[in-house]
């Protein structure tokens, strides 16, 4: 090949090279899992019902994306996109773009009325942009998305479940106790190193302290809220590299599995030291 063209900048209207050398099946199943990603990004600031409700404004046109076809594009349930919805997903990113933006314009789009309701929506909804142009995607970028042609730089917040957080509130305590005992770290001195490294105000590290040794139990919504500064903390004490969400399915999936089991009665430091056993 001559060195002209390889010293060319590569064409903007072709996808990412690394993108194109993959097989097309592999291209497209990482386009499909990447569209649910998009679509996480775009439901973390607005409802599954309030998306459906942008698709009507947006459309001029009821019914174009229901809540259990956002609900199936989420969960990567989907082998084949609608055009609607496609078009529908279009719509709305570049509606609501031109209404933050470029409102004197919004007349000339062909949307329905503005309400209120819709108002409040518009102002939370963050429309998904092009990473090199960065104009707001329309329905042939959510396309290119799902075949796997276009990469977005999205990271997407995890967040537990109500179920996740109740699971992880019945077993995070009893998991440190036993970590920290396993490491030989008496009572005072595991309360100390959770303090000190506790990544935030001094009530939530004493709060943990009382759950680990058996004074108090989390709430799933208390667990929730802490659940990244108790991993934290635990992985500094415990000389391990932080991950809360590794950490998170590692006991998720321990408590899953020990459900129908019942564990043998143990008597650590921690436990020895609230129940007046002794403590070193």
């Amino acid at each position: 090949m001559p060195r002209a063209v390889l010293a060319s900048p590569w064409p903007t209207f072709l996808p990412e090279s690394g993108l194109l050398q993959a097989s097309g099946e592999q291209r497209r199943e990482a386009g499909r899992l990447h569209f649910s990603e998009a679509l996480l990004a775009l439901l973390q600031h607005v409802s599954h019902p309030q998306l459906s409700e942008l698709a009507d404004w947006a459309c001029n046109e009821p019914g174009n994306l229901h809540t259990s076809q956002i609900s199936h594009m989420r969960n990567n349930k989907v082998r084949m996109l609608g055009t609607k919805a496609l078009d529908a997903l279009g719509r709305i990113n570049q509606a609501a773009w031109v209404h933050r933006h470029q409102p004197q314009r919004l007349r000339q789009l062909g949307t329905a009325a503005l309400t209120p309701r819709l108002e409040a929506i518009l102002a939370a909804y963050e429309p998904l942009l092009d990473p090199i142009s960065n104009e707001p995607l329309g329905c042939g970028e959510f396309m290119a998305i799902y075949l796997g042609y276009l990469q977005l730089p999205i990271e997407i917040q995890r967040t537990l479940s109500a179920k996740e957080a109740e699971l992880l509130a019945g077993r995070i305590g009893e998991w440190l106790d036993a970590e920290l005992s396993a490491r030989g770290l008496n009572f005072r001195e595991a309360a100390r190193r959770l303090q000190q490294a506790w990544p935030g105000e001094k009530a939530g590290a004493e709060r943990l302290v009382r759950v680990i040794s058996g004074l108090e139990d989390y709430t799933a919504k208390q667990l929730a809220e802490e659940w990244e500064r108790i991993a934290t903390a635990a992985a500094a004490v415990l000389e391990r590299e932080s991950d809360p969400w590794g950490l998170a399915d590692v006991l998720l999936a321990g408590a899953k599995a020990s459900r129908a089991e019942t564990p043998a009665a143990t008597v650590t430091p921690m436990r020895q030291a609230r129940s007046g056993l002794g403590t070193s």
